[in-house]
């Protein structure tokens, strides 16, 4: 190893036993609509579809509209949601009533990316601090759709399986800065 890899490798381990390690929280786009936008039009109509689709179904609940978002053979890869649209739509009226649909989601959108017939929206998420009884962290959850003529035909996201998962609502307890109920 010659004296320069020695001096740079002392350095690194120097910094990373002095440096503080703190969590950064994510940080929403200031402007919802502008993250719809894209040179591609394709991608511009997919990431306004699949922003469309979460103000309507993901956050108003709107079961009547997922026949205009959704092909009938959906397919999910969330462990907690059977595939298809008829059983997404059990599980959306299962977990969370019908809201107002909003020109805007009330969650803090970070991004929405669109590669072809991909779409991937970011979102902050809050959730209970198990080391910090009282307090909470933020967190982003990531879902990545595939649309196919003009509808969501596949997603995933990294929920992992879980009895909870059958009865949460991501309105709920997720996007405050407060100690859930």
């Amino acid at each position: 190893m010659n004296k320069r890899h020695l001096f740079l490798c002392a350095a690194l381990a120097w910094a990373g036993a002095t440096a503080v390690h703190a969590q950064v929280p994510p940080v929403a786009a200031p402007d919802q609509l502008a993250l719809l936008k894209s040179d591609n039009p394709k991608e511009a109509a997919n990431k306004k579809l699949v922003f469309d689709m979460y103000r309507a179904i993901v956050q108003g609940g709107h079961t009547e509209m997922a026949e205009k978002y959704f092909t009938p053979g959906y397919i999910q890869h969330n462990p907690n949601v059977a595939s298809g649209r008829d059983e997404l739509v059990k599980y959306i009226k299962k977990t969370r009533p019908v809201r107002e649909m909003k020109p805007l989601l009330d969650f803090p959108v970070i991004s929405i990316m669109a590669d072809g017939d991909m779409v991937l929206i970011a979102v902050v998420s809050w959730d209970d601090d198990p080391e910090k009884p009282g307090q909470r962290y933020a967190s982003t959850h990531f879902d990545l759709y595939r649309v196919e003529n003009g509808k969501i035909a596949e997603h995933w996201d990294h929920v992992p399986k879980s009895p909870k998962a059958q009865s949460f609502d991501p309105n709920v307890g997720s996007k405050e800065k407060v100690p859930a109920k």
